[in-house]
């Protein structure tokens, strides 16, 4: 000491600045939800902002964008359902889908006994029209890429068709009939018949009936296949 007593200086009180920062962070923590929340959508105004500026009318597009993108999951939500529905249909009546691929083709020119398909088919090809029903087979094939379709009743041979445990003869001078059903063969209207691979022919619009011989039968098909499309589908 100097020249007398030196009193020591009483220390600040710092105590209240920490009660004003405790407060801050508490406020700034019970704000912080809020901020959070505005974030995304401040952020989405200012890409729309930027969208629109750089690229004209990009929100509109975009709207329209999701609402094509939401029609077409919708359809195709439909169309699983209603080929769930044909699967199930196909197997009540004994008629599973055929395996392997079929490849689509224009017609490019129609003849009396057939059609010329722009596609590359091998001889004996069975062809389809667009609902999947049997409708010829490939009998040409040329170097031009181009195939020729015998179609039904056009063939030197008549096509079998099956029909529960019987088997028949395909006719179509006088609409699609099947021939040379056993007699007795017991069979009822809406009968599947198909081709000897499986592939749909129609079925039988009424049940079998008897020829004049005695001996067979005969029934007229329904659900058979449009001649007359402009695309088929060719077997690969």
């Amino acid at each position: 000491m100097h020249g007398g007593l030196e009193l020591a200086r009483p220390k600040r009180r710092k105590l209240r600045w920490w009660w004003l920062v405790l407060l801050g962070m508490a406020v700034f923590l019970g704000t912080l939800p809020r901020l959070a929340a505005a974030l995304p959508a401040g952020i989405s105004r200012a890409d729309e902002a930027l969208a629109g500026f750089f690229v004209p009318r990009y929100t509109r597009r975009l709207t329209a964008l999701q609402q094509q993108n939401a029609e077409l999951h919708s359809r195709l939500a439909q169309a699983e359902t209603a080929l769930a529905e044909n699967d199930a249909l196909r197997s009540l009546l004994g008629c599973e889908r055929v395996p392997g691929s079929w490849q689509p083709a224009r017609v490019v020119r129609c003849l009396p006994q057939g059609v010329t398909l722009a596609c590359r088919g091998a001889m004996g090809a069975a062809v389809l029209d667009p609902q999947g029903r049997w409708a010829g087979r490939v009998t040409a094939v040329y170097e031009d890429g181009t195939c020729f379709a015998t179609l039904a009743g056009q063939a030197e041979d008549a096509e079998a068709g099956l029909a529960g445990n019987c088997a028949g003869l395909l006719d179509i001078r006088d609409g699609w009939v099947l021939t040379s059903l056993p007699a007795d063969s017991g069979l009822a209207a809406g009968t599947v018949v198909t081709t000897p691979e499986g592939l749909w022919l129609g079925t039988l619009a009424e049940a079998p009936t008897p020829a004049a011989d005695g001996l067979t039968a005969a029934a007229p098909l329904t659900d058979t296949a449009d001649l007359g499309s402009t695309v088929f589908f060719v077997e690969n």
